[in-house]
């Protein structure tokens, strides 16, 4: 296994290289550029997300919006971020947040797209997403096939990502067997998924808000607490993004390079910009075009990314632990939390929420990705395939899991690129004529 691990790092230092920053931070500069500085719609994105539509669709507007949030906001945002600091320095947030920043607006064209060329399947439930991009206006068949095989691929390596992750901290801090942490895992998560997209959806909407607003609200007070350090890691932060960082007596070395490798892939990991796949769940929103579902979906990156994993970095940062070189993912996230009396628990309560919407999220994007290759039928072993994979997952080392995450996405990310580069166009005509539109009705 070790074997394999050190061949896929490998693998990923090769994908994860300049090529792929310059593909991901490219299209989300070129499409920031040619929107005229989308960001700047983000309070009338806010709005229109909280307002209901009844255009075609499967789930409303907000529903397809607290479901694409659940699958991004997961242990990633709290276990990902802390790695990301372990391996990238603590620069590796602030190039997660400029990406984000910038990335606002490539996940507004994946929307646009995802919605504009959707299509009805055998029981006449909207679908889409980057592989029917492809396919329907691209006619790229082979690389629509590629793309949906590299999301599945993607899905079921996140489910070993959340059970392997929730597992780890139960173990770690209240010495539950892994075995029975996957096994209550599994049994709450086909509760839901079994019951299709309209149940993921109404428990995502209560699930996704309360999850956010407890782990904000402890990371908040962690801070408060240690309000004389903020300054200093802010500092720590900007200093290591351009010049790099090392651990304690300055053994290992952080360069910038690892700074940039670990933010973006990371950031890409957690708010998916890029890879495509919330657009899925944008694809099945009730909306009357695809500009508005854009702008909803848009936010996704704000509240995932520059709301929930900036606290998360500060606060591990702030602890200060990560430059011991000793400590990665769950452990050093975990340590950041023991300043806090009660804090262990409150981490194990958000990652077992975090875990548990990823979960739910993810296996919805997973079957629409295997439906699109074997066809309609394809829920009826891929949610059961699911739970089997997650049972494997309280097993596995953790790099080994986050690995092959890193490949997955990375696969995923070059024909989701191809579809954007070349149906840009169409994405800012489709601007154009909706915008002024969809802000007048969030304005009223």
């Amino acid at each position: 296994m070790e074997g394999f691990t050190a061949a896929l790092v490998s693998v990923n230092a090769f994908l994860w290289g300049v090529p792929m920053m310059l593909l991901i931070v490219g299209i989300s500069v070129y499409f920031t550029v040619k929107l005229k500085f989308f960001q700047r719609y983000l309070p009338q994105a806010i709005v229109l997300s909280l307002k209901e539509s009844r255009s075609a669709g499967v789930i409303s507007s907000f529903g397809a919006l607290v479901v694409a949030l659940a699958a991004m906001v997961g242990t990633g945002n709290i276990v990902g971020v802390a790695a990301a600091i372990s391996t990238g320095g603590p620069g590796a947030l602030f190039w997660m947040m400029l990406c984000a920043f910038l990335a606002m607006a490539t996940k507004y064209a994946e929307a646009v797209l995802s919605v504009k060329y959707r299509e009805k399947n055998a029981r006449g439930e909207y679908v889409g997403g980057p592989m029917y991009v492809l396919k329907n206006a691209l006619h790229f068949k082979k690389w629509a096939m590629l793309f949906a095989g590299a999301t599945a691929l993607m899905g079921f390596a996140d489910a070993l990502i959340q059970t392997n992750s929730l597992a780890a901290i139960y173990s770690s801090a209240l010495h539950i067997p892994a075995a029975l942490t996957t096994g209550v895992l599994v049994l709450l998560t086909a509760a839901v998924i079994l019951g299709g997209i309209q149940k993921i959806a109404s428990v995502c909407k209560y699930l996704v808000p309360f999850m956010a607003l407890l782990y904000i609200a402890v990371c908040l007070v962690i801070m408060g607490c240690h309000v004389t350090k903020i300054p200093g890691a802010i500092v720590c932060i900007f200093k290591s993004a351009f010049s790099g960082t090392a651990v304690v007596g300055g053994a290992i070395g952080i360069t910038l390079q690892h700074a940039l490798r670990y933010g973006v892939a990371r950031g890409v990991l957690s708010n998916e910009a890029g890879s495509g796949s919330g657009a899925i769940a944008a694809a099945a929103a009730q909306t009357p075009n695809p500009v508005r579902q854009g702008l909803v979906s848009a936010t996704t990156v704000f509240w995932d990314t520059l709301v929930i994993c900036l606290v998360s970095g500060i606060t591990v940062v702030i602890a200060g632990d990560w430059q011991s070189g000793t400590r990665f993912g769950a452990d050093l996230a975990q340590h950041a939390f023991s300043s806090l009396p009660g804090g262990a628990y409150l981490l194990t309560a958000s990652l077992s929420l975090f875990a548990f919407s990823t979960l739910v999220g993810w296996s919805y994007y997973t079957a629409k990705s295997v439906e699109f290759c074997t066809g309609v039928h394809a829920e009826k072993w891929v949610y059961p395939a699911w739970l089997c994979v997650m049972c494997v997952g309280g097993f596995l080392r953790p790099q080994l899991v986050w690995e092959l995450a890193d490949t997955a996405i990375a696969v995923m990310c070059i024909p989701n690129i191809l579809s954007l580069w070349l149906l840009r166009n169409e994405v800012l005509q489709e601007t154009k004529t909706y915008l002024a539109q969809e802000l007048r009705f969030a304005r009223k």
